[in-house]
């Protein structure tokens, strides 16, 4: 695949992107590049190549889910009177 200065052109103004002409250049530049990385690893064989999740061989090491920490929400709202029914009121922001 190639691309060429009016592609770049046309990306552009997809865009909305106002690009100098030297800026397009380097732009084509650094597309072509791009396209030709894209062109060498098409051509490595990988069908054998089974995919990982990591290159180490590891497993995750969780810890136990189990309450650390009780529930102190009435403890809390004790020190304001601008609660009700376990939540707090807060002054309307949005009409």
């Amino acid at each position: 695949m190639s691309i060429n200065k009016s592609d770049i052109e046309h990306l552009c103004n997809l865009s909305k992107l106002k690009l100098e002409e030297d800026e397009k250049a380097v732009f084509l530049e650094q597309m072509q590049s791009i396209l030709r990385m894209i062109e060498e690893l098409q051509e490595v064989e990988a069908e054998d190549i089974i995919p990982m999740a990591h290159p180490l061989d590891m497993t995750q090491r969780l810890r136990a889910d189990e309450v650390l920490e009780t529930d102190r929400r009435d403890e809390y709202q004790k020190n304001t009177e601008h609660t009700e029914s376990g939540f707090y009121k807060v002054p309307k922001v949005i009409e």
